[in-house]
């Protein structure tokens, strides 16, 4: 591991004044410096989780000082805060010297040294913090309907220390039921937390902005009023230990990740800020900080409040420490997730009263399991065990084999790897609320491409250079401002002309999501509806909402203006590849507005005989014609068809010629039982004939176009063009 030379001294100084025997003496002074202050945040960039613990123990070893650990993820879920204590053995880390990592503070910049030879005491020796002499239980499970007011804790993430929460609450926060669904109880509920979260809401309006979120009963736990005598009860235990041990060496008392110790759970800040300012001469105490955005002001300063040294770790500057810092960081974060892993398979496993040992020899370096996934494996592996074990007792506990578990671990990783098809699995994407989940097609489900749609040629170019380009040369289009993707797209025309073909098309060639935004299917919750649905499509971009008939969206103010708040970047990221494609017959309905947002307005106009004839090939590809059929011939016959109209035709004539087999059928049928003969067997598929012209001239005369080129919405639609549309759309 690299050590630059500056936090090594940094360290090395406030230590020489506490952990030194020789100099605790001076400690007294040491209160008047915060760069002496024996309260250390050694803050560090995202993934340096376990090089600052190793530099805690490397400093530890330089003095000769016992380390105590406080782990940030919870004692068996007992209560928030709540960890596991690691005590390493003298001042040698066994788990250092196994894994063949130290630093030695005693060396130049960057150096590093072997593995030290130092022994360590007997297991008798060791501090010892019973976890069972905390109560049993913390609060009380959900298991039952939730209702509003009443208060919970959120246990969600709480087997995942190290890892970056990527939104939502910390585990362990409090919060109140604002928001339940009683007609749904298996719905999340709406939930106001005391500090702000992670794409935080306002429950509509309920609470402050990014303190509300929607929450899974399973992820939450009833509040007990006896929350703060636990905290008080393992913040002594802890400083305790830290106490008996000082009287007969130094201690670094070590806190793994200051988010999952701290925020969130005011009873442990309390309690912990009572004891830590009472700690003997001779003990450091170091808290772990990672840079991250989801720190918010007010959990800084709690932070900063409680440990005044702040210590930054820099990364090294030249190339090859660079480059050899990056590989220690990678390694560690992969040692990381399989740790969380590991631990949520023990969880797991302790809930339902299994046994299973080695857990900790199992490689899980490629998965990122959840609470859900964590149960599916022990299930799976439960049946395993089971199938393999028939003769067992039911009675007797379960010991699971490694052998079943694995079975259940790579059941889960191949049933991922199917999933992996998709850029981003729809079915990950974590909601806020019921209204995300719209109408969402993947491109590998929508089956339309621009091949499926004749003519429209220019439209067709035009959308290619709006909307696929931007996605297929990122790079052409990330200087400036005024070469930026566009953000909206009008396609206006009469009904029936292939606009939502157009949008499905277009999502399908861009490989992006697309969204269906129908504002009636939640017209009573409009507003909370419009901002679902740019957060969902900023989750899962690149994607298009497609909003048909958007001038009857932008009839109610209210939800004009959400959606223009939303649509000008409020819900969506920068660089999220979010595109409105709206499509409408009455583009002079819009308002200037929505207009001005739509800078790309192409008309799809009625197609001609030549465009015609292209749509009639594209319906037609997969159907028997006869040698003489002459397509140009019928689109010279169906002049103001639309597309819509063309494909009704085409199955109009197809079914002309059933209704020919079925009368012919009857007929026959008929003269056989008149004359005491055996009606001859019905026709099948090889008996329908091939299509010929006569058939659409016949269908002609029950399929008649839908729009006339004359009317006066048409006349109001080319003179809007005019005045709006785009060159593309005239050409």
């Amino acid at each position: 591991y690299f050590c630059s030379e500056n936090t090594k001294n940094v360290l090395l100084a406030v230590s020489h004044i506490h952990l030194n025997k020789e100099n605790t003496g001076y400690a007294l002074y040491a209160s008047d410096f915060t760069t002496l202050n024996p309260r250390i945040l050694l803050s560090g960039p995202a993934g340096t989780e376990i090089y600052q613990e190793i530099l805690a123990k490397a400093l530890a070893k330089y003095f000769k000082a016992k380390l105590l650990i406080f782990d940030g993820h919870p004692i068996l879920g007992v209560i928030p805060g709540a960890t596991a204590l690691q005590f390493p053995a003298g001042y040698a880390s066994k788990e250092l010297i196994d894994r063949g990592k130290s630093l030695d503070l005693s060396a130049g910049e960057g150096g590093s040294s072997s593995p030290s030879p130092a022994t360590s005491p007997g297991p008798d020796s060791q501090p010892k913090f019973e976890p069972e002499t905390l109560p049993c239980s913390f609060g009380t499970p959900v298991n039952h309907t939730l209702k509003k007011g009443d208060m919970v804790r959120f246990i969600g993430d709480e087997l995942c220390p190290g890892l970056p929460t990527s939104r939502g609450p910390p585990y362990g926060v409090r919060g109140k039921v604002l928001l339940v669904f009683d007609e749904n109880p298996s719905a999340k509920v709406g939930v106001r937390f005391e500090n702000p979260v992670v794409d935080g809401v306002d429950l509509g309006e309920l609470c402050e902005m990014g303190h509300g979120f929607f929450c899974s009963a399973t992820d939450l736990q009833f509040e007990s009023s006896g929350s703060e005598d636990l905290n008080e009860l393992l913040v002594n235990q802890l400083f305790e230990v830290a106490h008996d041990e000082s009287r007969t060496c130094p201690v670094i008392l070590f806190l793994k990740d200051d988010e999952k110790v701290f925020v969130g759970n005011s009873d442990f800040c309390s309690a912990f800020k009572s004891k830590v300012e009472e700690i003997p001469d001779n003990v450091i105490v170091i808290c772990s900080q990672t840079h991250s955005d989801n720190h918010k002001e007010k959990d800084i300063g709690l932070i900063t409040n409680l440990f005044g040294n702040k210590v930054t770790i820099y990364k090294p500057q030249g190339e090859d420490l660079l480059k050899t810092w990056k590989y220690h960081l990678d390694r560690d974060a992969e040692t990381l997730k399989t740790k969380a892993n590991h631990n949520h398979l023990r969880m797991v496993l302790g809930r339902f009263g299994i046994d299973c040992e080695g857990i900790e020899t199992l490689c899980m370096k490629d998965l990122t399991l959840q609470r859900d996934s964590a149960e599916k494996i022990i299930g799976w592996a439960l049946s395993h065990h089971i199938k393999c074990n028939p003769d067992a007792d039911p009675d007797v506990s379960v010991t699971l084999s490694l052998d079943s578990l694995k079975y259940g671990i790579e059941l889960l990783q191949a049933l991922l790897n199917e999933s992996k098809s998709l850029k981003k699995s729809l079915k990950d994407i974590v909601t806020e609320n019921d209204f995300e989940i719209s109408d969402v097609i993947p491109p590998s489900d929508i089956g339309v491409t621009f091949d499926d749609i004749g003519a429209l040629e220019n439209v067709k170019d035009t959308l290619k250079e709006l909307v696929m380009l931007p996605l297929q040369r990122p790079e052409l289009f990330c200087q400036g401002q005024l070469t930026k993707p566009c953000k909206g797209i009008l396609l206006f025309g009469p009904p029936g002309i292939g606009k939502t073909m157009l949008a499905k098309a277009v999502a399908t060639e861009a490989g992006a999501n697309l969204v269906f935004f129908s504002i009636l299917q939640w017209f009573s919750e409009g507003e909370t509806y419009v901002k679902a649905v740019f957060s969902l499509a900023s989750k899962i971009s690149p994607s298009i909402i497609f909003v048909d008939k958007v001038d009857r969206l932008f009839r109610w103010k209210k939800t004009t203006n959400e959606f223009i708040i939303n649509w000008d970047g409020l819900r969506t990221k920068e660089k999220g590849h979010v595109l409105v494609l709206a499509a409408t017959n009455r583009p002079f309905d819009l308002d200037e507005a929505v207009i001005r947002r739509l800078p790309h307005r192409l008309m799809v106009g009625l197609p001609d005989a030549l465009s015609r004839a292209k749509i009639l090939k594209v319906i037609l590809a997969k159907e028997d014609l006869s040698p003489d059929f002459d397509i140009d011939a019928v689109a010279s016959m169906t002049n103001g068809y639309s597309g819509n109209d063309l494909k009704n035709l085409c199955v109009t004539a197809a079914r002309l010629r059933i209704k020919e087999i079925v009368e012919k059928e009857k007929s026959e049928r008929d003269a056989a039982l008149a004359e005491g003969r055996v009606p001859p067997a019905r026709s099948g598929s090889s008996d329908i004939r091939a299509l010929n012209i006569e058939d659409f001239r016949n269908a002609l005369e029950l399929v008649s176009m839908s729009v006339s080129s004359e009317s006066v919405n048409m006349t109001s639609l080319r003179k809007w063009n005019e005045h709006y549309g785009e060159g593309g759309s005239r050409k």
